[in-house]
């Protein structure tokens, strides 16, 4: 019986991890994705000159 809790928490904490790596990282392409935008809607100095 104790040998099934310990194998069930190992796999609950792999399948955690694994599900937060894939939040992090959709996340993670959100964010890069709005501040390449908000990086195109200010000119920089060199659009300027």
């Amino acid at each position: 019986m104790g040998l099934v809790l310990i194998v069930m928490l190992f796999c609950s904490m792999i399948l955690l991890g694994l599900w937060e790596r894939r939040r992090s990282k959709k996340r993670f392409l959100e964010a890069t994705r709005k501040l390449k935008e908000l990086d195109g809607d200010f000119p920089t100095e060199t659009d300027e000159k």
